[in-house]
């Protein structure tokens, strides 16, 4: 392809991003379903475009992405607002997690006779929600900002089980040797060594900041010393992405840390990430996203319509097990209308399209499964999200609803 080509397709790639972006915030339809099918139709479509063709830079892209959607992830999770949120998401969120990771595993055990441990990765990959699209659709319906809060929250905190328990995984399904007993003790050796070299880096760099007033002008320092930890935690053995997703969450909460240990430690944090690096990497985010949701759509293979087709029941189920979750879960008390919402709010995001990425760069004979499957119930959960919420806001699903969940108990008295 000549260069001209290139730069050109990429600007297109630019505009298209910010042109669905703009009618995600008028028509709340995410953008990440236009990205999604523009890559089908460059890819398996009209065969423009072979995933193939990347070769290595797929995965070096993949891994790219990854640094910095975990990073800015990790900011964006305030502890403090967990803790204010942690009664009312927890249950939501702990037990959605371990409902839907159980059944994408045993439905992927069954339906594609996968090995456990493989179906557990795919099911623990898939077990969040995307906050990219939650958060975004949330605001365009009616209901009680304590439910918006808590599904904003769930999409922040699954963003940790959804990290930690697949890259835990990964390593038993590259070394084949899987137990119990061995999944606990590596995914807590994996979790705990994570979080210290995160911590300790995230200390470390906001000295640095506070001791040279020559790196807080710039932009790309935060950024060069994230892929420094990145690749010296890969190089130790240790999980790069859990300790950037570790890195990001100190970052953004340093303030929190400082009354207790870190005063004198590192004085001054609030300069340590300020609002203008912020946007910096939210724009950068916002690219990245733009390339790789179009990346996902030219790799979902549509010649396998069956992976395709299977992805969408799974996703169709475990839609059906979300509101079992909700009637179990939310209090009675709770409008119709907010558990309803609740109930089909959990599209899978980009989170989970990276980790789906990582087996076919470790070369696991499941790799392409794995990654095609995850693709189909990203793409379908979307689409789901997007058609359930136009069918309560129209109030045409409303009545189903109200069958389900029935009426508040004040509702019931008048």
């Amino acid at each position: 392809m000549e260069t001209s080509v290139i730069i050109i397709t990429i600007g297109f790639f630019i505009f298209c991003g910010h042109f669905l972006s703009g009618v995600f915030e008028r028509r709340s339809i995410p953008d990440v379903l236009g990205l999604m099918f523009l890559g089908i139709l460059l890819g398996p479509v009209f065969h423009i475009v072979n995933p193939d063709s990347f070769g290595q830079f797929g995965s070096l892209f993949s891994n790219f992405v990854l640094v910095f959607i975990l990073f800015e992830s990790g900011t964006d999770l305030k502890i403090s607002e967990v803790r204010k949120s942690f009664k009312d998401s927890a249950g939501i969120t702990t037990i959605g997690f371990l409902f839907t990771t159980i059944t994408i595993s045993i439905l992927c055990n069954q339906i594609f006779h996968l090995s456990w441990v493989t179906s557990l990765f795919i099911g623990s990959a898939l077990g969040g929600t995307s906050s990219a699209v939650v958060v975004g659709l949330v605001k365009k319906v009616d209901v009680q900002p304590k439910t918006s809060t808590t599904l904003i929250i769930e999409s922040a905190e699954t963003d940790v089980f959804t990290l930690a328990i697949p890259l835990a995984i990964l390593g038993l399904m590259v070394s084949g040797d899987f137990s119990v007993k061995t999944l606990i003790s590596q995914f807590i050796t994996s979790l705990i060594l994570a979080i210290v070299f995160g911590v300790l880096g995230a200390l470390f760099w906001a000295f640095i900041l506070n001791k040279l007033p020559t790196l807080k002008a710039t932009k790309f320092s935060t950024p060069a010393f994230l892929f420094l930890l990145y690749g010296l935690s890969e190089y130790l053995g240790y999980s790069g992405p859990l300790t950037a997703l570790t890195f990001g969450i100190v970052i953004g909460n340093l303030s929190y840390f400082e009354p207790k240990i870190l005063r004198k430690i590192v004085p001054n944090q609030r300069i340590v990430l300020p609002e203008e690096e912020r946007a910096f990497f939210s724009e950068i985010v916002f690219l990245l996203r733009t390339f790789f949701f179009v990346f996902i759509g030219i790799s979902i293979r549509i010649n396998r319509m069956d992976w395709l087709l299977l992805g969408a029941l799974i996703t169709f189920i475990v839609y059906l097990v979300r509101i079992i979750v909700v009637k179990l879960v939310i209090s009675s008390e709770t409008p119709v209308l907010d558990r309803a919402v609740m109930s089909f709010m959990i599209p899978k995001g980009l989170g989970a399209a990276v980790i789906a990425t990582l087996p076919v760069q470790q070369g696991h004979p499941d790799g392409a499964i794995i990654q095609s499957i995850c693709f189909a119930v990203i793409l379908s959960s979307t689409v789901y999200c997007v058609l359930f919420f136009f069918l309560v806001k129209t109030g045409f699903s409303m009545p189903f609803y109200r069958l389900v969940y029935g009426r508040r108990k004040r509702e019931a008295k008048k």
